[in-house]
């Protein structure tokens, strides 16, 4: 009598690549694939089996690979509908591959066959990528009416919707394909990423980290946590999965980019160049915000030049995140060449603090140009009309977002205020050579607000501030609350200035009764919108303690003693220990595996040290007191 085991058929092809399938479909690429090839090692010319070992090489990360087997798979049978459409979304992982020959592909698989949801998907996609939006939109939405369980359709129109930055409709499409997929691991990135646009960074690491947990050694997920640490600036915790996320897929130019970022903001330039340099290569060259990142990373090395000559690149496609692109379609870039007889127009693109760093150029710019025009932020113009009266200060003449189209035309030429320092910046010999200081204040408010402090004025000043108005989780990391901040105020015989803009009352008040009145606040200057009257109050200061935001930079502009802590600054920095663009300036670096509180001792050392050398002689003199 035959046993069980031996009554039992041999499992067919099909009933293997069914297996195949089952696993794919609950996320176990590996395992398909090992079904896959072992039908192969016995039917190389297995179209089925070469069609599905690419889709799940696709599904792996590995887009080259996949077109490898499809394409094969497609040779053997040149009539199949679905192959040309997995073909296509392996194609659309690519950055190189023309959005046009994606079209192409899934037309192809549409004239094949018409009822492939994914077809008419990718179609849509590649529509979205030659910029064709309302069409893209239009087929996704008939496409969810006809297949609202297609986990698919529902992923690509949420990643439609988010890169219009309409980020909770798109997490419902996205939670909606994990209902029907619950497993899929690019639904879990785009949730991630997703929830990362709206702030909700915790629920975001907790979701990647269970699913890291049924899927621990998926490459995919390891990238995501890197990107997630590094936008809350968790880049020791986010570096070794940037790492392991590089050697899963060493081909993944993404992927490159983030090990190289985290390099590159734990002070490690030479490599971040190196995985830059790789993932241009694997972007065959193509200009992409990668130039961005090399342009920081040849700064953070001191190669000036080769900086500032990329670093126009962070307006590449639609920009690096907060950069302000303006559109001059009338105007062309000033490139360098003489203009002693043109007037040149300056505009802004980023936060106050770099573009008033950058407004210490503007003496060169003065002797070069015919004539300079300056728009920025309002806050701004009397600081600018009272150090460079010769300029003109206005406000933007553009029109609405996203192109700020110029409405001027009273000017020959243009340049973003940031690239100025491509001409006038290119050394380290020529900041040591240029003016300082390059902004000036108001000597008689200032006298009156020094007159305000009394019997104080005859000991040691020090301007504080401890933070930002911007609380985002990435900054909020090196800035300090006023309990962190106490120690360094509680200094016998020192007078410390409130010159933190948009301070809370509780904020204040929690300092003065903490040290018995030894912190001072005017509340009648308004440190925020009012920099003009903010640089008279800094000035009657002997020494500033802050991190990097406006106040630190205000009494850099002065030339005064300042104590600055915050992140790795390659543009700051230009491959230096100190800023040059401030050379005035005490810059610590916060190390990455630290809290900025934890930092608080050095910063109060610091301060110690430099109060034993104040003069008080020179504040007088600065201030116009004393000769």
């Amino acid at each position: 009598m035959r046993s069980a085991a031996q009554k039992a058929k041999p499992a067919t092809t099909l009933d293997k690549l069914r297996e195949g399938l089952t696993l794919q479909g609950a996320g176990e690429y590996e395992k398909a694939q090992r079904i896959y090839k072992q039908i192969l090692k016995k039917q190389p010319n297995n179209k089925d089996a070469l069609h599905l070992l690419g889709v799940s090489y696709r599904q792996l990360g590995f887009p080259k690979r996949a077109i490898e087997f499809i394409t094969k798979a497609i040779k053997l049978d040149p009539n199949q509908g679905s192959f040309y459409a997995n073909l296509a979304r392996a194609k659309s992982d690519l950055p190189n591959i023309p959005a046009d020959e994606i079209l192409e592909l899934s037309e192809k698989a549409i004239t094949l066959d018409s009822s492939l949801p994914e077809a008419h998907n990718l179609r849509a996609l590649a529509l979205k990528k030659l910029d064709r939006n309302e069409e893209a939109e239009e087929l996704l939405k008939k496409l969810v009416e006809l297949y609202p369980h297609n986990p698919e359709i529902n992923r690509n129109y949420g990643v439609l919707l988010r890169e219009q930055k309409r980020f909770e409709e798109a997490l419902d499409f996205f939670i909606t394909a994990m209902r029907f997929q619950p497993n899929e691991v690019e639904t879990i990135v785009e949730i991630s990423r997703c929830r990362t646009e709206l702030k909700q960074h915790d629920v975001a690491e907790k979701e990647l980290f269970i699913a890291l947990k049924r899927n621990p050694n998926n490459g995919k997920l390891k990238h995501e946590i890197a990107r997630l640490m590094f936008s809350v600036s968790r880049v020791a915790e986010g570096l070794p999965y940037a790492l392991d996320a590089v050697r899963d897929n060493p081909n993944d130019h993404q992927r490159q980019v983030t090990l190289a970022v985290h390099y590159l903001k734990s002070g490690n330039p030479h490599k971040a160049l190196k995985h830059l340099t790789e993932a241009k290569r694997l972007t065959q060259g193509i200009t992409t915000n990668i130039d961005w990142n090399i342009s920081l990373t040849f700064l953070a090395l001191g190669d000036l030049e080769k900086g500032w000559a990329l670093h126009p690149n962070r307006f590449i496609g639609s920009g690096v995140p907060g950069v302000i692109k303006r559109t001059f379609p009338e105007h062309r870039v000033w490139l360098g060449e003489d203009i002693s007889d043109k007037t040149i127009l300056v505009w802004t693109d980023q936060g106050v603090g770099d573009t008033i760093r950058s407004g210490t150029i503007f003496p060169d710019l003065i002797k070069a140009a015919g004539k300079v025009i300056y728009e920025g932020p309002r806050k701004t113009h009397e600081m600018f009309r009272r150090a460079f009266p010769e300029v003109e200060v206005r406000v933007p003449s553009v029109g609405e977002a996203p192109d700020y189209i110029a409405t001027a035309d009273d000017f020959d030429c243009q340049i973003c205020i940031s690239d100025l320092a491509r001409y006038f910046r290119g050394s380290i010999a020529a900041f040591q050579k240029a003016q300082t200081p390059a902004f000036t204040f108001d000597q008689n408010r200032a006298q009156e607000l020094h007159a305000r402090l009394g019997d104080r004025a005859n000991g040691p000043i020090v301007g504080i501030g401890w933070r930002s108005k911007n609380l985002d989780t990435a900054r909020a990391r090196y800035y300090l609350s006023v309990i962190d901040y106490l120690p360094i105020v509680q200094i016998d015989g020192v007078t410390f200035v409130n010159l933190q803009y948009k301070s809370i009352d509780r904020e204040v008040k929690y300092l003065i009764e903490r040290t018995n009145g030894n912190v001072v606040d005017f509340p009648d200057v308004d440190l925020f919108d009012d920099l003009d009257d903010a640089m008279a109050l800094t000035s009657i200061c002997d020494i500033v303690v802050s991190p990097s935001t406006t106040v630190a930079v205000l009494p850099g502009l002065l030339d005064m003693p300042v104590i600055r802590f915050g992140d790795y600054d390659s543009v700051g920095q230009l491959g230096e220990d100190y800023l040059p663009w401030f050379p005035s300036t005490k810059y610590f670096v916060i190390d990455e595996e630290k809290t900025t509180a934890e930092f608080v001792p050095t910063i109060k050392n610091a301060l110690l040290e430099k109060l034993a050398d104040v003069s008080i002689d020179d504040r007088l003199r600065r201030i116009g007191l004393k000769s």
